[in-house]
C-alpha cells in the first residue's frame, strides 16, 4: 500500500521548524483503524491526518489521530490538510469543506495554499471554577496562586482548562502529561478538559503554552483549539462585541519553536463567542509512504 506523504509546519513564524508539525497522509491506505492508529505512533507527530481523495459531495474526508487516539476535531491538523488538499488538487482554493467523524468543518485556503483560516466556531465558555483549580496548576507544575484570573473550561469542538498566568509562571509551567491526563477524572467539571492552556491575557499579543495528557507530545507547540478556547475566555473577561476583535497568540517555546496564531472572536446578541483561528501552511517534508 503506498500514498502521497507530507509533513507540514502550521502556524509559522517564518522561521524555519516553527509552528505545529502535522504528518499528512494523502489517499486511502486500504488500512484498518488499528494500522492507521499504529502509522500515528511510528510517525510521532503531535498529529497525523488521512485525507480521502473521494469525499463525498466536493468535502474532503479527514481522519485525525494522535500517537495514542482518534480525535474528532483539532485545530492546526484540520488546517493543514486543508492546504494540502488544494495543493494536491483534491479540492479548489477557498471554501474547502473537510469531513471528520463529528461532521463538517470549513476553512478558508489561500490560492498559494500557504495560509488557511478556520470557518467561525462556537467556543463554548464555562463559569469560573471555584474548585478544581489546584489540580489545574498542580498539573502543570505551578502553584495555585499562580491563576491571575479567573479559571474556565472552554470548548470549540476541543476542551481545555484556561488557565490565565503572569509571565514569570508562564515560562514556569512544566509538562505532566499523566497529571494532565488525570483531570477529567478529578471533578465533574474537568470531565471533558483535554489539556491545559496557560497563557498570559494581554491583548493584542497572547503568551501561551499549552499542555495536553500525550508522553510524546506533553507540550504541544501549536493548538488551534486551544487558541479558540483561550479567545472565549477573553471574549468573557473583555467584554467583546458584535464587532470582531482581532488578536494573535505567540504559542510554544524556544526549546519546541514559536507558533502564530492569527484568532477572531466576537460575541453575537445572544452572547454566544463566535471564534476562528489560521496561519501559515508550510510544506517540509513530501514523498511516497509505504506499508
Amino acid at each position: 500500500m503506498q500514498a502521497d506523504f507530507e509533513i507540514v509546519e502550521v502556524f509559522g513564524t517564518g522561521a524555519a521548524l516553527t509552528g505545529g508539525p502535522l504528518g499528512v497522509v494523502i489517499g486511502d491506505l486500504g488500512a484498518d483503524d488499528a494500522v492507521l492508529q499504529r502509522l500515528a505512533a511510528r510517525l510521532a507527530m503531535p498529529e497525523t491526518v488521512i485525507l480521502d481523495r473521494h469525499g463525498d459531495d466536493g468535502t474532503v474526508a479527514v481522519r485525525i489521530f494522535t500517537p495514542y487516539v482518534e480525535l474528532g476535531f483539532a485545530g492546526h491538523p484540520l488546517l493543514g490538510a486543508a492546504a494540502v488538499a488544494v495543493r494536491h488538487t483534491l479540492v479548489s482554493p477557498g471554501d474547502v469543506a473537510l469531513r471528520t467523524r463529528e461532521g463538517t468543518v470549513h476553512a478558508y485556503v489561500s490560492p498559494d495554499a500557504g495560509t488557511a483560516h478556520l470557518a467561525e466556531r462556537t467556543c463554548h465558555v464555562g463559569a469560573p471554577l471555584g474548585v478544581g483549580v489546584e489540580a489545574i496548576c498542580a498539573a502543570v507544575g505551578l502553584p495555585e496562586g499562580a491563576a491571575a484570573g479567573p479559571v474556565r473550561v472552554a470548548s470549540a469542538g476541543l476542551a481545555f482548562a484556561c488557565l490565565p498566568v503572569d509571565s514569570v509562571h508562564l515560562e514556569e509551567a512544566r509538562a505532566l502529561p499523566a497529571d494532565v491526563a488525570a483531570l477529567p477524572g478529578r471533578l465533574p467539571d474537568l470531565s471533558e478538559v483535554f489539556g491545559v492552556a496557560v497563557f498570559v491575557p494581554r491583548l493584542p499579543r497572547v503568551r501561551a503554552r499549552v499542555f495536553v495528557p500525550e508522553p510524546l507530545c506533553a507540550e504541544d507547540p501549536a493548538t488551534g483549539s486551544a487558541a479558540l478556547a483561550i479567545a472565549g475566555w477573553l471574549a468573557q473577561a473583555h467584554g467583546f462585541g458584535a464587532e470582531p476583535a482581532r488578536f494573535d497568540v505567540v504559542q510554544g517555546s524556544a526549546e519546541l519553536g514559536l507558533s502564530h496564531l492569527r484568532v477572531r472572536a466576537r460575541k453575537t446578541d445572544e452572547s454566544h463567542v463566535l471564534a476562528s483561528v489560521g496561519g501559515s501552511v508550510r510544506r517540509l517534508v513530501h514523498g511516497r509512504l509505504t506499508l
